[in-house]
């Protein structure tokens, strides 16, 4: 009995398959291309299905599924990760420093800045007399940095906008995106304008960090001239719905 019934099931299988691969006009969402030499439909076929990506789930895979046979996507996007590490605010400024392609040097930079963080913040921690001046530190510099990039993020960008042959500084909201580039770049460029020659940039990158997770600092600064900059040109706001 059980014989019989996984040689129907097999049947049934390659007969699906046989229609699939001989007659794609009989299958939802896919395209014959005629007329074109050496081409072949499966070649144009851009639909993929979603991949396996347990153990359990292939070996629980049905006999009928339509992945023994369809194009399949990647198991992960390129730029996610399974790390348990990795964390995309720490890689989007490690992309942003990067200079050259050389991104070891960078990560080395970065470990050095968590590093010198994490030895400051640990001695204000052990100099603490009472428990609620140690609850109120934070330890741990990733948590800092986006801290610090929350507290720098602009909510509003101006832009340029021609009207009458003259051109106006236009207060515009900033996307989250954009916002967080932003922040990130207010961070180091305010670590270079800051920097003498006698100090290594990961000392003065991990301070510039401190002080705008607690809203102080150069990049604070800077962030709130771009919101004073927008405050002077709201008159101008409303060009940006006039065509």
């Amino acid at each position: 009995m059980l014989k019989s019934s996984y040689l129907i099931r097999h049947s049934l299988f390659q007969l699906k398959r046989f229609i699939h691969l001989t007659i794609p006009s009989l299958t939802a969402g896919q395209t014959q291309y005629h007329g074109q030499k050496n081409s072949t439909w499966w070649e144009k076929y851009e639909t993929h299905v979603d991949p396996v990506q347990t153990r359990t789930d292939l070996l629980n895979m049905d006999d009928l599924d339509e992945r023994h046979y369809r194009p399949i996507k990647p198991v992960i996007p390129t730029y996610q990760s399974f790390s348990c590490f990795h964390d995309p605010i720490i890689s989007r400024v490690i992309g942003i420093l990067l200079r050259e392609g050389d991104r070891e040097l960078v990560e080395e930079l970065m470990h050095k800045t968590f590093r010198t963080i994490k030895l400051i913040q640990i001695g204000k921690y052990n100099r603490a007399k009472t428990q609620e001046e140690r609850d109120s530190i934070e330890c741990n510099p990733v948590t800092l940095l986006k801290q610090a990039i929350k507290n720098a993020t602009p909510i509003v960008r101006l832009t340029r906008i021609a009207k009458g042959g003259t051109l106006y500084s236009v207060p515009i909201p900033m996307s989250p995106t954009r916002g967080t580039y932003t922040a990130i770049r207010l961070l180091i460029d305010s670590t270079h304008d800051a920097r003498p020659h006698d100090q290594r940039f990961w000392t003065l990158f991990a301070k510039e960090i401190m002080d705008a997770a607690q809203n102080q600092g150069r990049t604070v600064k800077k962030k709130q001239e771009i919101h004073r900059n927008a405050e002077l040109n709201r008159a101008y706001a409303h060009f940006k719905w006039q065509k």
